[in-house]
């Protein structure tokens, strides 16, 4: 990972990437949930920034980079790594006897759709982004349709050697023209999502074994290694793991593995899990000053930890709606439910944080709901008595003014209205020496 504070740091793109129709499709229905539009835009704009023969004048900077792309260098550098991370973009660091350090982009190919959803860190990460029901209309999307009678037709294709002859030596042993041409022209080889860190070793021969007793044979197995991989590297699952959540997704008598169910059940289980532990991690923290934060409560909040402390989470919603004159939906006891079962928030918590939603809107969201649980446990608060004092101490903050009042020196000068007043009973026109006078006059009062 490379980051640079200069704005003046050149950069080259190494190579050119045709982008298409379909790749555009891709790129904003698949990766824009993980990248967002920035990291879409970004792509687009290097894909057309290679120059076949670049001379030492002829580099970009950075700068000239965030002008195009309307995002501070931070940001710019947080989109590219959003970049590389997907394998839309690789980037090197090359020495110029003339610039000195700059900065290389390769851009890859935008991958199919159906390379997108068989690379397991990209569709695991898509499903967490984007939800089942948005998740499953995808692959439904990019699913291709076949024409139900191709099934029972038989194929009359011709062959190769049907139509063409070719001599007996070249199809055996290709002429030395033709390796060599091989050799010359890479292998289009689909890019590899980079981990990043030190991935999951593997046992395999065990994995076998574990899934041999329920009837899932080796070639079965390894024919899915890819994938299997790649889901035990991104949730660093053990092989007992994996298969045990493997045998959530099959009924009796299958010997097949449905990879799509795999990967959903995997997420289900582990990604919840992962987010449950950090849950009940913060949750045994020793509240900090307690002592301090009762003092500073009032009877009317004494009233509402007694009333959050006393109540099951449905209950305190259905008590709350009562008051406000309005019902519960089905939506709201799923976010109760979330908040408890998956999260695992205490019931205490989950009903003031109902509670501290409701003072911002009418109807319980799990949006609302996360915001407010997770600024509470990044701040360490984990009881209702915390949550109150914390509440009243923001709240507080906000009536203060955040500018401070400055004396208004007061001037000395002469009143002319009252000076008018004064005189016209002496004179009905003042004189040029008069005049003068008071100005000298004005002038010592300064």
């Amino acid at each position: 990972m490379f980051e640079s504070a200069d704005p003046k740091q050149p950069f080259y793109v190494a190579n050119q990437v045709a982008v298409s129709e379909e790749n555009i499709r891709v790129l904003t229905t698949l990766f824009e949930p993980l990248v967002g539009i920035q990291g879409v835009g970004l792509y687009i704009t290097l894909t057309k920034e290679f120059d076949e023969v670049p001379f030492a004048k002829d580099y970009k900077t950075l700068y000239q980079l965030q002008d195009q792309t309307n995002l501070k260098l931070e940001d710019l550098f947080s989109t590219l790594h959003h970049l590389e991370a997907t394998g839309l973009i690789k980037t090197f660091i090359g020495s110029n006897p003339v610039l000195g350090e700059t900065l290389i982009f390769e851009v890859e190919k935008v991958p199919s759709a159906g390379e997108f959803f068989h690379t397991f860190l990209l569709s695991s990460l898509l499903l967490e982004r984007v939800g089942n029901v948005t998740f499953n209309r995808l692959v439904e999307k990019f699913t291709p349709r076949t024409f139900i009678g191709l099934k029972d037709a038989k194929e009359v294709t011709s062959g190769f050697f049907d139509v063409f002859h070719l001599s007996a030596e070249s199809a055996i042993d290709a002429p030395m023209e033709v390796k060599e041409a091989a050799v010359e022209v890479p292998k289009d080889n689909k890019s590899e999502i980079k981990l990043g860190n030190e991935p999951v070793k593997i046992d395999w021969s065990f994995l076998v074994d574990l899934f041999a007793s329920y009837h899932i044979d080796k070639e079965e197995v390894l024919k899915h290694q890819i994938e299997i991989k790649q889901i035990i590297d991104f949730y660093h699952l053990t092989e007992q793991e994996f298969v045990e959540t493997s045998l959530i997704t099959m009924s009796a008598g299958t010997d097949k593995l449905n990879m799509y169910a795999i990967q959903n059940a995997v997420n289900e289980n582990f990604g919840l899990n992962r987010n449950k532990e950090m849950v009940r991690k913060q949750l045994q923290q020793k509240p900090k000053d307690a002592d301090k934060t009762i003092k500073n409560l009032s009877t009317e909040d004494a009233e509402l930890i007694r009333a959050v402390d006393s109540k099951t989470p449905t209950d305190y919603l259905y008590e709350l709606k009562e008051k406000k004159g309005g019902y519960v939906t089905a939506n709201e006891k799923k976010v109760i439910y979330r908040l408890q079962d998956q999260m695992g928030l205490t019931p205490p918590l989950i009903n003031l944080i109902v509670h501290t939603c409701f003072e911002y809107d009418a109807v319980l969201t799990n949006n609302l709901a996360d915001r407010i649980a997770n600024d509470w446990l990044q701040k360490g608060i984990t009881t209702p008595t915390e949550a109150i004092a914390y509440l009243k101490e923001r709240k507080n903050k906000r009536k203060r003014p955040s500018y401070r009042t400055q004396k208004k020196t007061v001037r000395n000068t002469t009143d002319w209205s009252e000076y008018e007043k004064k005189n016209q009973s002496k004179k009905t026109s003042m004189s040029a020496e008069e005049r003068n006078r008071i100005f000298r006059e004005f002038g010592k009062n300064e």
